[in-house]
């Protein structure tokens, strides 16, 4: 059951105030999709993306020990993936590979689930089966599993192998076909100087990307988000890994100037406002170290466009916030 699969991660990123020259000098270079990231595999009227290279993340040094760690102090993330484990039939994370989640429209249940594993494939194909009580269909020479909810919300998830190791999930029956038909050639895959992966360079571990961020807003029955992402039309983040340090370079592309400066202004003053907190003794380790990441960002404008950087040692983002020890007289 391929949507108790997906583990959702997200990542949380602040701003602090950094040269301008610096974060462009960074932004100059513009390297070539990456062959792992498989570009042909994401369609070509793409909206959003999100992309995690679990290969990627395990070849660092030193990656088992910190996994192990953190798995170590968050019990409830563990179980899950013990219980991936237990519907897959494989072990985490040298099975897993690549998961693609891909959207042509905004929205939920417009998403589909691209996931690369090596997985036994027999033991998939007898849980889907089990479970498909809605039937099946083909598209192509695929089949596709219809499964429908099991907690009375009326939607389906359709899910399919199309290939040995590869597995693609989604509610929306639209969505998937066209997946399918996009992985089997018979639709066009995203060309790699598309806008929507302008960041997804070598070393990735996770790339988010969202040609028009401001549709979020215009949601029916959506609550209206900040006034100022009206007017960003897309944005970018990238994270890699390098000698034991998370590095993320991210780029937004607003209507104006004028929005672009407001926005590195708020940035600015929300830093310095973690700084003064994070000087009063009585503070709690979480907001400390809230603190010392908004320390490690940098961010600037650039006409229509902001750059985000951010490095931080990947041990001490892992572990956590840490009790201050006592003060020794």
């Amino acid at each position: 059951m391929m949507r108790k699969t997906i583990i959702s991660l997200g990542l949380l990123v602040a701003a602090a105030s950094a040269p301008v020259s610096a974060l462009h000098a960074a932004a100059v270079s513009t390297p070539s999709v990456p062959r792992a990231f498989n570009a042909a595999a994401v369609p070509a009227d793409a909206r959003w993306i999100i992309y995690i290279n679990i290969d990627q993340a395990m070849a660092t040094p030193g990656s088992g020990k910190y996994l192990s760690e953190f798995l170590a102090s968050r019990p409830s993330v563990k179980r899950a993936i013990d219980q991936v484990q237990t519907i897959m039939g494989n072990e985490f994370p040298g099975d897993f590979h690549r998961v693609f989640l891909i959207g042509r429209k905004v929205g939920p249940g417009h998403g589909v689930v691209v996931m690369h594993a090596t997985a036994a494939q027999r033991h998939i194909n007898q849980i889907i089966n089990l479970s498909s009580a809605a039937g099946t269909m083909m598209v192509g020479k695929t089949s596709v599993n219809m499964i429908p909810s099991s907690d009375n919300k009326g939607y389906t998830t359709f899910e399919a192998s199309p290939a040995q190791g590869t597995f693609v999930a989604s509610r929306s029956e639209n969505a998937i076909k066209h997946e399918l038909d996009v992985l089997s050639g018979k639709s066009t895959g995203m060309a790699g100087d598309n806008s929507l992966l302008a960041g997804a360079h070598n070393g990735l571990i996770v790339y988010l990307a969202d040609t028009d961020m401001a549709q979020l807003l215009n949601r029916p029955g959506q609550h209206p988000g900040p006034a100022w992402m009206k007017s960003v039309r897309g944005a970018w983040l990238a994270a890699r890994i390098e000698k034991k340090k998370l590095d993320i370079v991210g780029r937004v592309d607003l209507n104006n100037a004028e929005s672009a400066a407001q926005i590195v202004q708020m940035a600015q003053g929300w830093q310095a406002m973690m700084d003064l907190s994070a000087t009063n003794a009585k503070v709690n380790p979480r907001q400390r170290f809230i603190a010392g990441l908004a320390d490690r960002l940098n961010v600037g404008a650039i006409g229509k466009t902001i750059r985000i950087h951010w490095v931080m040692s990947l041990a001490k983002l892992l572990a956590g916030p840490q009790k201050r020890p006592p003060v020794t007289q």
